[in-house]
């Protein structure tokens, strides 16, 4: 309601309705970007393949007494460490697994377990970097008594038919040539979907916003406007957020900053759903639910939690909007296979 007054007489009501632009009709694939299909080179799939066999070789452990432990050997063993003699949070552990070589202990750590035989105890010296996370410890000097418990070591990795049915576990005829193959094509897709999300995709959508002219809803667009000012107020100090607070000149003129991207964004947005129902593109709710748990299960969330973080905020039908944008630019510029 823009106005609601109400007399004697009756009710005088006034509405302001938000009505979808009508957009012209126009030949808007011949707007889509060129490009070249992706070359893949035979080195590049050497080396693909090369690290999926390293992947795929397993650990099996080393029951030579006399053996030693190598960079690139999976380690299991205790070790306390202490600063100025006192041990500390976090600096202590049992049965702990480790790749020697992996650097994800402080420098110079696992080098100095290289040599170590199963059973044998070592004092670790290393100094803690000047960055680190604990301020308690940054710059310090500590000692690790390390005892190593066992130590697995990968086979030597070779390419035969069980180790490319291992990587591909669907193929009926593994044998190294459609091994090569399958590699060569998630080259070419994983270079195309990078030319797609770093030029394609940003090009068409400028390019389209820029060659079509319509009039957007006044209010959809002061509402875009607000999102972005809030999503810009999120990386705010708050002296920032206090001074715009105060100062409702200061706060208008970064509104009308962001107008021109708001603008863009909001025709952007009428653009694609207006094309996509001309290419009869939809998205079913199922594939939003699995496009979610996909991306949660890849960043080690819990797939529920995100869906229902996503519902409370109001998320998923930005999230529908961006598998139709996806769907769509992929069909006219080819892309899918």
């Amino acid at each position: 309601f823009n106005r609601y007054d109400k007399s004697d007489s009756g009710i005088d009501v006034e509405l302001i309705i938000s009505l979808k632009p009508v957009i012209e009709k126009r030949d808007y694939r011949a707007l889509a970007p060129k490009y070249e299909e992706p070359k893949v080179e035979e080195s590049e799939i050497d080396e693909r393949l090369n690290m999926l066999v390293e992947q795929n070789t397993p650990y099996r452990e080393v029951k030579d007494g006399d053996a030693s432990l190598q960079e690139g050997d999976q380690a299991k063993f205790d070790f306390v460490g202490r600063v100025d003699g006192k041990e500390f949070e976090g600096g202590k552990a049992e049965g702990y697994e480790l790749v020697i070589g992996s650097k994800q202990f402080i420098a110079g750590f696992e080098e100095q377990m290289v040599g170590m035989k199963r059973g044998e105890s070592r004092e670790i010296k290393v100094k803690f970097p000047e960055n680190y996370q604990s301020k308690d410890l940054a710059g310090k000097d500590a000692i690790f008594n390390v005892t190593l418990d066992s130590f697995k070591r990968k086979r030597e990795a070779k390419l035969d038919a069980d180790m490319i049915k291992r990587i591909f576990p669907s193929e009926e005829n593994p044998d190294e040539k459609i091994a090569r193959e399958h590699i060569k094509n998630q080259l070419e897709n994983e270079k195309l979907m990078e030319i797609y999300q770093n030029r394609l995709k940003p090009e068409f959508i400028a390019t389209l916003v820029e060659s079509y002219n319509f009039d957007l809803p006044k209010n959809i667009v002061e509402k875009e406007i607000d999102a972005q000012l809030n999503q810009k107020a999120q990386s705010m100090s708050s002296e920032e957020l206090e001074e715009l607070r105060r100062d409702e000149k200061k706060l208008e003129k970064l509104r009308e900053s962001l107008r021109e991207d708001a603008v863009n964004s909001v025709k952007a947005t009428f653009l694609i759903d207006a094309l996509a129902k001309e290419e009869n593109i939809s998205v079913s709710d199922g594939e939003v639910a699995q496009t979610i748990y996909y991306e949660a299960m890849m960043s080690g969330q819990d797939p529920e939690q995100v869906i229902k973080y996503y519902q409370d905020n109001n998320l998923i039908p930005a999230i529908k909007m961006g598998i139709v944008e996806d769907k769509l630019f992929s069909k006219i510029l080819k892309l899918d296979r």
